[in-house]
């Protein structure tokens, strides 16, 4: 579990809110300068990591973000859709920071990815979910071959799906970085969407199994 998480509630709401206020005000500054000169706008781009960390403790603690595994959530998840996403800045910082940058790093989080999976077909096995529920996710969580390995589809993401991605660039460089061991671009502009439903994604139990006790062996190894 993240270690913030660990803490009594109420310190884990006042320090959501206090980082939440913090992340409002370089909002406010771009906003107010963007009055006069609209090319400040712009700034968001460079604000969005920011925004990013600042919103993501408030946003676990009111349910808009369910976490699976420490490093894996879904987005505004319902029993229509989870739409699952690799944990974020704040997450690295308070999970991540002990992995070296590289190999290590990479493996750490795949387990985590995987861990997810498993918590997720457990919840939908004891019907907290329903075996309906439509699970995507963007398909450099992992490679294609893994993906199709474990019963995902891969489809092309639509307009907003790819926008979304290149608004978030900044992020996804640096944490593709770390996974790397060094700077990289990951290819955002060939991102594609993984996609199952919960009754394949429970048929895909035994192999994602096998693969996350592969890579917990291999990370102890």
């Amino acid at each position: 579990m993240n270690d913030f998480y660990k803490q009594p509630k109420i310190l884990q709401w006042i320090e959501s809110i206090l980082v939440l206020l913090f992340g409002f005000l370089p909002a406010l500054a771009v906003i107010e300068k963007g009055f006069s000169q609209p090319l400040f706008y712009i700034l968001f781009i460079v604000y969005v990591p920011v925004g990013q960390f600042a919103f993501t403790p408030f946003f676990r603690l009111i349910g808009v973000y369910k976490y699976y595994s420490p490093m894996l959530l879904g987005y505004m998840a319902n029993n229509l859709q989870i739409d699952l996403h690799s944990g974020g800045s704040f997450d690295y910082l308070f999970v991540m920071r002990r992995c070296k940058a590289g190999k290590e790093l990479r493996n750490r989080l795949l387990i985590y990815h995987l861990e997810g999976l498993i918590n997720l077909i457990q919840l939908i096995e004891n019907k907290s979910i329903p075996e309906t529920v439509n699970i995507v996710g963007t398909s450099y969580f992992f490679n294609d071959r893994t993906l199709y390995k474990i019963g995902f589809e891969i489809i092309n993401p639509s307009l907003f799906y790819r926008l979304n991605l290149f608004v978030n660039f900044i992020d996804l460089i640096w944490m593709y970085s770390l996974s790397k061991g060094k700077f990289s671009i990951p290819k955002i502009w060939n991102a594609k969407k993984a996609s199952i439903t919960g009754v394949k994604l429970i048929e895909s139990k035994k192999r994602i199994e096998e693969l996350y006790d592969k890579m917990k062996i291999k990370t102890t190894a």
